[in-house]
């Protein structure tokens, strides 16, 4: 069984280990690589220990080129499976390298608290059909997405791209963006500018990560 990485856009070298400690390969040709490691026996255990591993793998690549990283748990039965797979998808491959070349993920959160009069508008059998609540958590909608979009607008114009990330937290906006290597820093000094000067929301960025939600596979979920 192989376990899979990344796919890059140049056979590197890594002195770091993969999962487990194995001993990481490379398999492709034109730009267009993958990278591996091979376990007779491999429990897949989302792990602090495990994700680590593979973050770590990731990160290495991200030093070296243009990387996808493939997602937690990517696994092919053997070689030929794997240069299947590459030989099927190289348009798509070559896409997202090209998309991401020289960039890198940043995470921006939002947390917008909700008004005492979203609070305390909670429905009762006295309220029927609730319609102040109803009014009340819209008004909220409607104040949220208006706070996200004066916070996205001037980040987007520092990024290449951006996308919606998943968030438990209610009331909570989060985002990724793709933004040029060398943008890192003016894109942070707009968050916390955004921060500072906002008064609604409290905005937060995290990373520079390696590009996970720029790949091909949750580009188009």
């Amino acid at each position: 069984m192989l376990y899979v990485y990344a796919i890059c856009d140049s056979p590197h070298t890594l002195a770091v280990r993969g999962l487990q400690g194995a001993e990481l390969a490379v398999t492709g040709d034109r730009g267009v690589f993958a990278v591996w490691s091979e376990h007779p026996h491999l429990r897949m255990e989302a792990d602090e220990t495990a994700l680590w591993e593979h973050e770590r793998v990731v990160e290495s690549l991200l030093e070296e080129g243009a990387v996808l990283p493939m997602r937690f748990g990517s696994l092919v039965p053997d070689r030929e499976a794997l240069s299947e797979m590459l030989r099927e998808r190289r348009e798509e491959f070559e896409h997202g390298l090209d998309r991401v070349r020289g960039a890198v993920e940043i995470g921006v959160r939002a947390l917008v608290p909700r008004e005492p009069a979203e609070v305390g508008a909670v429905p009762s059998d006295a309220d029927r059909p609730g319609t102040a609540y109803m009014l009340a958590r819209l008004n909220g909608e409607k104040r949220s997405a208006a706070i996200a979009a004066r916070i996205h607008e001037p980040l987007a114009a520092l990024a290449r791209a951006s996308t919606p990330r998943r968030s438990s937290l209610a009331g909570s906006g989060n985002t990724a963006y793709l933004v040029d290597r060398d943008d890192v820093d003016p894109f942070r000094a707009a968050v916390e500018h955004l921060d500072e000067t906002l008064g609604e929301a409290t905005v937060v960025c995290t990373g520079p990560w390696p590009p996970y939600s720029f790949t091909p596979e949750e580009s188009s979920r």
